[in-house]
């Protein structure tokens, strides 16, 4: 049994392949992950930039995938 490994994304990225990478974690398709993506920037607008540091922190703490 392989494990999964939580990473960036290096080939579906906008800008960090953060949000890409968590989607590819759980198996989601790149239409559920463009949707994830738009779901994060209206959060992130109505949590008053909280969410961006969230993102800032994450991209900093996930690897990124070598394939």
């Amino acid at each position: 049994m392989t494990q999964k490994k939580l990473t960036k994304s290096l080939d579906n990225r906008m800008l960090t392949g953060t949000i890409a990478g968590l989607g590819e974690y759980f198996g989601l398709d790149r239409d559920k992950i463009t949707l994830m993506r738009i779901l994060y920037v209206l959060f992130a607008l109505g949590s008053l930039g909280t969410l961006v540091f969230v993102y800032i922190i994450a991209s900093w703490i996930i690897p990124s995938s070598y394939q």
